[in-house]
């Protein structure tokens, strides 16, 4: 891919975007991405770089300034070739891990819909699901548009999904950090202040009724 540079108004000024020769997209006139996206989750309207740069990871060509479009559409047509290639090969040519990793992702998307997080009262949520470190973020980008973000760890199909422990209480748990015979320790998402979601420490137990349930591990010193 070759390397593109334009000038978009952003906040009342020229700002300067680059698209690198990997793909990626550069901001040169914003250095503090987190700061400016935290400002955009608690209600300020998110400047038109950001917007940009959330469009091209989102695949949505309609906000992109005219000079990305050439390339976004390249790469698009890439990726419609990738996703055919995957789904006319042989599942059994896929290596396991691959295999269990695309199911692991496949069952976390519907997980996170089962979820009662907050969420903009406009189409065009967003749910993401990355492998790695276990993390969740939620945002609003726009004032009609959240976005929520979760990583699970290469296990979480194992040891959350197939335990039952997906979802409880109406939050993701992302990883199970410690067990014994009555509980398990959890890493879960929780609900902050408006659209914001963080990962924190839980405790689940199996109750009377025979289901499970989440107690935050600061609200109680001694989990029952």
């Amino acid at each position: 891919m070759e390397e593109v540079r334009c000038r978009v108004r952003c906040s009342g000024h020229m700002h300067t975007i680059t698209l690198t020769e990997s793909g990626a997209l550069v901001l040169h006139d914003h250095p503090d991405l987190i700061t400016e996206r935290v400002l955009g989750a608690l209600g300020g309207e998110l400047p038109r770089c950001l917007a940009i740069l959330e469009a091209w990871k989102q695949k949505d060509r309609a906000p992109l300034p005219p000079a990305l479009r050439p390339a976004f559409d390249k790469r698009m047509k890439k990726w419609r070739q990738r996703l055919r290639n995957k789904y006319n090969c042989d599942p059994l040519d896929t290596p396991i891990f691959a295999r269990t990793v695309e199911k692991a992702t496949t069952l976390a998307y519907a997980t996170l819909g089962k979820c009662a997080y907050k969420r903009q009262e406009w189409p065009g949520n967003t749910d993401r699901i990355r492998i790695g470190k276990p993390d969740i973020c939620g945002m609003a980008v726009t004032q009609k548009k959240t976005i929520i973000t979760v990583t699970i760890p290469p296990v979480w199909l194992a040891r959350v999904y197939r335990r039952g422990l997906a979802v409880v209480d109406g939050w993701f748990v992302l990883d199970v950090l410690a067990e014994d015979e009555k509980r398990y320790l959890v890493l879960a998402g929780r609900q902050g202040k408006e659209f914001e979601i963080y990962p924190s420490q839980a405790w689940v137990n199996r109750s009377a009724d025979g289901n499970w349930h989440l107690r935050w591990v600061w609200e109680s010193t001694t989990p029952q």
